[in-house]
């Protein structure tokens, strides 16, 4: 076969710009479509990090209030609710069995649990850039519980990280029975919540922390956290009304 025959019709292969050109335009539209799929993992993933942030912070508003729904005052020493060093401290009734429930026929004796006298300390806070919580054992010793009222070092469960601050204030009315008409929202620790009671110190107070004590519980708390986290931006303001209040 002579090595100068011409290819017949029909048999003429692609060129080298030919190949050139289709492989710049596959490789054009894979960069384009891993640019598409990225963009739709990335949307994904704010998008699942967004859910669970929102669902943390529902479940940790939800804890926040039934710790408050289950607040009770032990009298002096022992309030319903108290701030210490940045941390918001209740005094409540421990959690209890499904259908329980402590003040259930509690003058006649009649269907209370075995912890129906118990109540445990609970600690709210933020760290770290986190907001966390803390809850010592049930006890029904005044002594254990003023122990736990006053250590601010107890481990401490996280509930939402990106939460750069919290505030809380009191609302308290200004008379009394049927004079409650109007009221304020008060800061903890100032003269004004201290409404008959008398400032106790700290255990450790070595900051020279004190913990503002008041016999009456106040009718509301208020909640303010600001958020620092991609998640969450800007603050959330929360009132809780109180079931043993002044």
């Amino acid at each position: 076969m002579s090595p100068n025959r011409v290819p017949a019709a029909g048999q003429r292969g692609f060129t080298l710009i030919e190949l050139l050109v289709a492989v710049t335009i596959l490789a054009v539209v894979a960069v384009l479509g891993w640019r598409g799929l990225d963009a739709v993992a990335r949307s994904r993933d704010d998008a699942s990090r967004a859910f669970t942030t929102s669902s943390r912070l529902a479940d940790g508003m939800q804890q926040f209030g039934d710790d408050l729904r289950h607040a009770v005052s032990e009298g002096p020493g022992l309030p319903a609710v108290s701030l210490l060093g940045g941390g918001l401290f209740i005094m409540r009734r421990p959690a209890q069995p499904l259908g329980g429930d402590v003040r259930a026929d509690a003058a006649a004796g009649v269907g209370l649990p075995p912890n129906a006298g118990e109540l445990q300390v609970v600690r709210w806070t933020v760290q770290d850039g986190a907001l966390k919580r803390s809850a010592s054992a049930p006890t029904a010793s005044r002594a254990a519980l003023l122990a736990a009222l006053q250590n601010s070092t107890a481990p401490l469960l996280t509930i939402l990280p990106g939460v750069a601050g919290m505030q809380v204030q009191f609302y308290r009315y200004a008379g009394i029975g049927l004079l409650q008409q109007s009221g304020a929202w008060v800061n903890p620790g100032t003269a004004a919540n201290a409404t008959g009671s008398t400032p106790a110190a700290s255990a450790s107070a070595a900051a020279g922390s004190a913990l503002a004590v008041s016999t009456a519980t106040p009718a509301a708390v208020r909640l303010r956290l600001q958020f620092a986290g991609k998640a969450l931006t800007g603050e959330l303001q929360r009132d809780f009304l109180l079931d043993d209040r002044e």
